[in-house]
């Protein structure tokens, strides 16, 4: 793999953890772990040294888990079957669970022991305990980290060997930047509707990669039931329901009442509306090409013709 490759999925990986520090759990419990970690009472170098302790074992854990993948892999020869069906269905299948799941229809969680255990031993405040109060981040939030780590594995599945290493290296270092400037999440994300609006659109991202598994399974049992123009009538009708979203006109069950301006009428902010516009152009792009037209920007991502 290029030098060039591995950057490009090296910082995908973080931006994708990035994206996780602002999932609705996440960003909540972020600044108590910050306060936690260095509070007013103690010397602010050792409250520093207690935050970079907490993101270099974060970096740690996830590394690795990302070595271990990667040894797997080459192990049982796992990458020589990527083109396989089965390999592609069960990406499917996982990608649609994880979009319906930051849909909010259900949540990934582990038992309940395994995270008070770790949380007991978190406790003691000295540093095998800001270790274990690392581990305890993805015990505690596993509804929020784990689909989105697997997001992250997506961005170097064609990586080789390292991918694995490098996505969940980057992933860990986009999560463990926002507890050393915490300052940065409060003016990117001012309110918890935009934290459910993002999770919401990471939904609609994690169904398109699904379905993008679900054409190359077809490609690979010989279906053709998912050409091209099958293909891109699914994203065109998911981008397009993003866009609608964005400017309120569906709602889901977790979503807050909509913002409201000086008037007391509901309104689109902004973000969303820009959002929105770059959903709907992405519409008008590919709607061309159910006509044949040759969409090259994104030809290498959809079946053949």
């Amino acid at each position: 793999m290029s030098t060039l490759a591995m950057g490009s999925n090296l910082v995908l990986a973080i931006a994708v953890g990035i994206l996780t520090a602002i999932t609705p759990f996440i960003y909540s419990i972020l600044p108590m772990t910050v306060r936690y970690l260095a509070p007013k009472s103690k010397a602010k170098e050792e409250g520093r040294r207690n935050v970079y302790i907490y993101a270099a074992t974060l970096v740690l854990i996830f590394s690795l888990l990302g070595v271990l993948l990667s040894v797997i892999a080459n192990a049982t020869g796992l990458f020589r079957f990527t083109a396989h069906w089965l390999f592609n269905f069960a990406l499917c299948r996982l990608f649609l669970g994880l979009g319906i799941s930051l849909m909010g229809a259900f949540e990934f969680k582990l038992p309940a022991s395994w995270a008070n255990a770790a949380s007991a031993r978190a406790k003691s405040g000295n540093v095998p305990g800001i270790m274990y109060m690392a581990l305890t981040l993805p015990a505690i939030s596993f509804s929020s980290v784990i689909p989105m780590m697997v997001v992250a594995l997506f961005t170097g599945h064609q990586s080789g060997s390292a991918g694995p290493f490098i996505s969940l290296f980057g992933f860990s270092v986009g999560l463990g930047l926002p507890f050393l400037f915490p300052k940065i999440l409060e003016f990117l994300v001012p309110s918890k509707e935009i934290l459910n609006k993002v999770k919401v659109l990471m939904g609609f991202v994690a169904f398109t990669i699904g379905f993008k598994f679900l054409s190359r399974t077809d490609l690979a049992l010989e279906w053709h039931l998912i050409d091209r123009d099958t293909f891109l009538i699914v994203i065109i009708i998911l981008a397009t329901a993003a866009g609608a979203y964005l400017l309120g006109f569906m709602k889901l069950s977790q979503d807050y009442a909509p913002a409201r301006n000086l008037y007391g009428i509901s309104h689109v902010s902004l973000p969303n509306l820009f959002m929105a516009i770059a959903l709907f152009s992405l519409v008008f792009y590919l709607l061309p090409g159910i006509w044949g037209a040759p969409l090259h920007g994104v030809s290498t991502l959809l079946p053949p013709v």
